[in-house]
């Protein structure tokens, strides 16, 4: 495995370079994108939920192993939305809580 040595910045230009770079990737991982994710991660397992409780109770399909797996993941999902909800919360909080 190759090991990039660290090379010294060559005056302002470099460091605006990388600063563009590291803003370019905040972006892409908004907060609003990762809870959006989620949020859309949750809805998309309980439909599944849902698609296979259905198939189970008219008689379309047996497999009750992938349709728990699908339950316990659309819970998790659910754990992961309400988490990120409670951490919004609680900075919204402390941010008011701030002296001006």
């Amino acid at each position: 495995m190759y090991i990039k040595p660290i090379q010294s910045l060559q005056g302002l230009n470099e460091l605006n370079k990388i600063s563009d770079k590291t803003n370019e990737k905040s972006n892409n991982m908004s907060f609003k994108s990762v809870f959006e994710n989620a949020l859309n991660n949750y809805i998309g397992a309980e439909n599944q939920v849902d698609e296979d409780v259905y198939k189970l109770s008219i008689g379309e399909s047996d497999d009750l192993h992938n349709m728990m797996i699908n339950a316990q993941k659309a819970e998790i999902s659910l754990d992961l939305v309400l988490q990120l909800r409670n951490k919004a919360l609680d900075a919204y909080n402390e941010i008011m809580r701030m002296g001006v």
